[in-house]
C-alpha cells in the first residue's frame, strides 16, 4: 500500500514540474523576487529582503494582481522589519 502512495506521489510531482515555469530571481530595490508559473495561470511568488531576510510568500491567479504585489513590496524599506 505504501509503494502505491509513493508511486502516486512521484507521478503527481513529476506532473507538476512539467506543467511548471520557473524563473531566474530578479533583484529590485534590496527585495530579491522569485516566481514560478503553473500550467500558465497560477503565479506562487516570493520575496526575500537582501538584507534582514523578511520572506514574503504570495500566491495569485491573476498577473496583475502579482505585479501590484511586487510594486507595492519593493516600495518599503527592505532594511526594516514589516508587520
Amino acid at each position: 500500500m505504501q509503494e502505491k502512495s509513493s508511486k502516486a506521489r512521484s507521478l503527481l510531482m513529476q506532473q507538476i514540474r512539467s506543467n511548471t515555469s520557473y524563473f531566474q530571481p530578479a533583484l529590485k530595490n534590496g527585495w530579491i523576487i522569485k516566481f514560478s508559473v503553473h500550467r500558465n495561470s497560477d503565479i506562487l511568488l516570493i520575496i526575500v529582503s537582501k538584507y534582514t531576510g523578511q520572506t514574503f510568500l504570495r500566491y495569485f491567479i491573476e498577473e496583475n494582481d502579482a505585479v501590484k504585489f511586487i510594486n507595492m513590496i519593493t516600495m518599503l524599506d527592505p532594511t526594516i522589519l514589516s508587520a
